[in-house]
């Protein structure tokens, strides 16, 4: 549901909002509770790890990246954990596919495609529940 939530209001406002971010790293950390301490501190790891390329990207290029992909992702990361580097890799894959899509179909250079993450990471995290299911 937060995958939605974000991938829709990324589309529509290019904006993943922080309440969103804020409330599923909460409910996250609360599952994750259940497991004792060892789950939450391998949640917030895997969140963190998981989280850091991103959030070294969105630094050095502010116009390419938001934070709000960056906390979308940690999120993920608190969730799924460690496979969310194969739902994260997935979702960046498909999201150059389309920019180079895009790019083709324009006549435009592919980094001048400017698209919403939220939607890719969504996708990618499709398949990964699927298998963990």
């Amino acid at each position: 549901m937060v995958l939605a939530i974000a991938s829709l209001t990324d589309l529509r406002s290019r904006i993943v909002p922080n309440g969103l971010t804020l409330s599923a790293a909460s409910a996250g950390l609360a599952l994750a509770a259940t497991g004792g301490l060892e789950a939450v501190a391998l949640a917030i790891t895997a969140g963190l790890a998981i989280a850091s390329p991103l959030l070294l990207i969105a630094l050095l290029r502010p116009d390419g990246m938001g934070m709000g992909d960056v906390k979308l992702v940690a999120v993920m990361g608190l969730f799924i954990g460690w496979q969310a580097w194969s739902a994260l890799l997935t979702g960046l894959l498909l999201a150059g596919l389309a920019g180079l899509l895009i790019s083709l179909g324009t006549g435009s250079r592919p980094s001048r495609v400017a698209l919403p993450l939220a939607p890719f990471l969504a996708a990618g995290t499709l398949p990964v529940l699927v298998v963990a299911l």
